[in-house]
């Protein structure tokens, strides 16, 4: 085997784990995260420029960028419907007390039911901001709009939600 391949088939093994879990999380789905990375390596591998890269950092960059931006192709192909929370609630953390862990679970039912009132648009675009993590622009690409819109709808859902969630 050549020393090429040899290095291609190590930074296969290294990074692809990690790229797939990161498209997973964008796609929610493991079958088209898996396609999405192969691409992404299969590209790699046929662009010879990109093969050049030699800092460890650069080339890890690059291939965490090019799955994003396949993912949010893929999105953006699929038009997935951001307005469903994620079942799972893998984003908090886990108290260390019972009386934390309730207290938490009540503020995240409340916080669920408050969002699930925010008109469909208003809810799809701070879903898609604050629990998939995607800038405004991304969201704006995504849904054919401007980041304006997307940066004004998200200011209508946190007033919305300031004014019923109560102080302590």
């Amino acid at each position: 085997m050549s020393g090429n391949l040899l290095h291609f088939e190590e930074l296969f093994r290294r990074y692809r784990p990690g790229l797939i879990a990161f498209a997973t999380s964008m796609l929610h789905n493991a079958d088209e995260a898996e396609e999405v990375v192969n691409d992404v390596f299969i590209s790699y591998w046929n662009g010879g420029e990109y093969r050049d890269i030699h800092e460890e950092s650069s080339l890890k960059n690059y291939l965490f960028r090019s799955v994003k931006n396949r993912s949010l192709n893929q999105l953006r192909k699929s038009k997935v419907d951001f307005t469903d929370l994620p079942a799972d609630e893998s984003a908090i953390s886990v108290s260390s007390t019972i009386i934390e862990e309730i207290s938490r679970k009540e503020i995240q039912e409340k916080l669920h039911l408050l969002i699930e009132q925010l008109p469909k648009k208003c809810r799809q675009i701070f879903i898609m901001s604050r629990t998939y993590e995607m800038s405004h622009k991304e969201i704006a690409e995504i849904l054919d709009i401007s980041a304006k819109t997307v940066e004004n709808q998200i200011g209508i859902a946190l007033k919305f939600l300031r004014i019923h969630i109560p102080r302590n």
